[in-house]
């Protein structure tokens, strides 16, 4: 089997995890400092004898996030906001020379602190609070068309970009934090959205050269690394993947096992030895940032800590079914990687066994209905119900209420008095509704009258943790008052429960068995309630 490649980043970004976390970008160290006048803290106590004025200790600072010497975004960030507050006039390089450390001692004397030149993560966020300037963000050849900027926001004092896009381009925003709650919102020259924001990745197709409006927001103190990118895509294709495989950048890693990440909405996980690919289909969750990724629809994450790679869901092409199928483009976390895309390509099996260890689902099957609701209920209810057991399942396939002939239609034979019937399929589970009376609802009104649970990706059981997939011999010792019989749709089947002149009924089948002496056969159905012929 080919390994990926794994392609080192140029930088490390340090990000860290204090409360106050803290600040925008770009900074110098070199230039002219005009320091004010600092101002102390002050009290006086006047006795009879004497007048006795004391200075009221430094506040502490927290570990250093900077030291004079540095050059990255981090000195960038300081430099800027330095200049804002007004403590001196920088030049913004990412430099922390002898004018930047000047600075630095100056505005600590004046905010109270203890006088290190190493300023900490509440210090930059006590800055970035007292500065409103937006600033412009411009890429050139040399950036490798991308800009990485680190900030600070908090409710209510979000950073404010400016940047030019010309038609043609993609343009992304990236924003790492270390526990995640900063988000992008993209806005034009007129004030109209920008594509899909209110999450940390954030990309679109330019079809008009403009300036466009970046704002970085959060609901607490958080500090972020922010990677502005332009690019012309021209990725290398990819057009699909081997059953139970991953394809990056040409090179095939075999899936070992798959799960769901419940956290989001469609979130699907494969795993592999080198570690794991993400495909999300809606709501983002937190599986790839918690393992040290950005957070992205598609991304994948290595277990040593490499850069991974990370990808849009423009970009995204997937089929969930039993099998998660797809292709897409993605980029490699780093300096560079923004404006050099690779294609991707996977197949592997759709589970629903959460990626935490949990139950897969809460519905049991009983002769009452699921567990979760009972038979009689009514059916938009139960669809909301089931469907929100179901974490991950595919679209249902609804066929809505059907006016019908009771002794002749798709469903077979239904009770006398049946006009309407519906069935709403969910993944391996099938929902059946009628208005004919039952031992759940009178004539007349829609219910839940019915269910199939077949063997799939959900693993649906009975209370005695048996179902679909387990042998009749194992259906048999765990209900042990059941019996079996010819199946009435061929095989065999056990009835569970089968009261004399009830609808109750819980029965597993077997198609493949022969007789009622084949209890090894498979069961491939268990059916609750009665519904027409079933």
């Amino acid at each position: 089997m080919a390994m990926m490649r794994i392609r080192q980043s140029h930088r490390v970004l340090a990000l860290s995890a204090v409360a106050f976390l803290f600040i925008a970008s770009c900074s110098s160290g070199d230039a002219e400092t005009t320091v004010p006048p600092s101002t102390v803290a002050v009290t006086s106590s006047t006795t009879s004898s004497s007048t006795t004025t004391t200075t009221a200790p430094p506040t502490p600072n927290g570990p250093a996030i900077t030291h004079e010497g540095d050059r990255n975004e981090t000195v960038e960030a300081l430099q800027f906001l330095i200049n804002c507050n007004g403590y001196a006039q920088l030049t913004v390089d990412g430099v922390f020379g002898p004018a930047s450390l000047v600075a630095v001692e100056a505005l600590q004397l004046d905010l109270g602190r203890e006088v290190t030149g190493a300023p900490d993560d509440e210090t930059l966020a006590i800055l970035s609070r007292g500065c409103s300037e937006d600033r412009r963000v411009s890429i050139d050849d040399a950036d490798d068309g991308e800009q990485v900027i680190v900030g600070n926001v908090a409710e209510g004092d979000p950073d404010l970009y400016f940047i030019r896009a010309s038609e043609g381009e993609r343009m992304s925003v990236v924003v790492e934090t270390e526990l995640g709650g900063a988000v992008v919102n993209v806005r034009s020259t007129d004030g109209g959205a920008v594509g899909t924001g209110g999450s940390a990745v954030w990309a679109v197709d330019i079809d008009s050269t403009s300036d466009y409006l970046v704002e970085i927001s959060g609901l607490a103190p958080v500090t972020y690394v922010a990677t502005f990118a332009l690019a012309t895509l021209d990725p290398d294709d990819v057009d699909s993947a081997d059953d139970g495989t991953i394809v990056v950048d040409g090179l095939d890693s075999k899936v070992s096992s798959s799960c769901l990440d419940t956290g989001g909405e469609g979130s699907y996980v494969a795993e592999s030895a080198l570690g794991h690919l993400v495909v999300t289909t809606g709501r983002v969750a937190d599986f790839a940032r918690d393992r040290g990724g950005v957070g992205a629809p598609l991304e994948f994450v290595f277990r040593d800590g490499s850069p991974g790679y990370y990808g849009f869901s423009m970009d995204l092409d997937v089929e969930v079914g039993d099998q998660i199928v797809g292709t897409g483009i993605v980029f490699l976390r780093g300096t560079g990687g923004a404006d050099e895309p690779l294609g991707v390509a996977f197949d592997f099996d759709r589970a629903v066994t959460p990626c935490d260890g949990s139950s897969g689902t809460s519905i049991v099957l009983s002769a009452d209905g699921l567990g979760i609701i009972e038979f009689g209920a009514d059916a938009e209810a139960t669809i909301d119900v089931v469907d929100s057991a179901l974490v991950g399942a595919s679209p249902s396939i609804d066929s809505d209420w059907v006016t019908i002939d009771n002794l002749s239609n798709e469903f077979g034979v239904c009770r006398a008095g049946t006009t309407e019937v519906r069935s709403v399929q969910l993944d391996n589970l099938t929902l059946f509704f009628s208005d004919g009376g039952t031992s759940f609802g009178a004539a007349g009104t829609r219910h839940f009258a019915g269910f199939v649970a077949a063997d799939g990706v959900f693993p649906f059981k009975t209370n005695r943790a048996v179902g679909p997939g387990d042998t009749l011999e194992q259906v048999l010792a765990a209900h042990s008052d059941a019996s079996a019989a010819a199946g009435l749709t061929g095989g065999i089947d056990v009835y569970i429960s089968s009261p004399p002149g009830s609808d109750r009924w819980l029965r597993a089948t077997a198609d493949g068995a022969s007789s009622v002496t084949d209890t090894g056969a498979t069961v491939t159905s268990v059916t609750g309630g009665r519904f027409c012929d079933n």
